[in-house]
């Protein structure tokens, strides 16, 4: 991973609640970070899923935020408004929002 500024990827992909990939496009690596923005004033989680083989077709993802005793795999909630750059997550992976287009999700590298 990049210890650097965050360098877009590939283009920025409005994430609801349809499972969408965000893909480096025409790069021949994936991404190694992402960059998240949550549009909306309140708190929201979005889940995540890696990419399937060649031709595979897209997984499907249910968002569920945690609750005392109950973890949610593969969820990160964010507070209303806010950006954050997360990395580890797998390259041209599938997202999915609890909410219609409340996240923009850009494919990148660095923090």
């Amino acid at each position: 991973m990049n210890n650097g500024p965050f360098t877009p990827f590939g283009p920025t992909v409005l994430v609801g609640t349809s499972e969408v990939q965000v893909s480096s496009g025409s790069r021949n690596t994936g991404p190694t970070a992402y960059r998240v923005r949550n549009l909306l004033p309140t708190s929201q989680y979005f889940s995540w899923a890696p990419a399937a083989p060649l031709g595979g077709a897209a997984p499907s993802i249910t968002v569920t935020a945690p609750s005392a005793g109950v973890p949610s795999n593969n969820t990160i909630g964010m507070g209303g408004y806010g950006i954050e750059v997360f990395g580890g997550l797998p390259p041209d992976a599938y997202f999915k929002a609890n909410a219609a287009g409340c996240f923009e999700i850009t494919p990148g590298e660095g923090l």
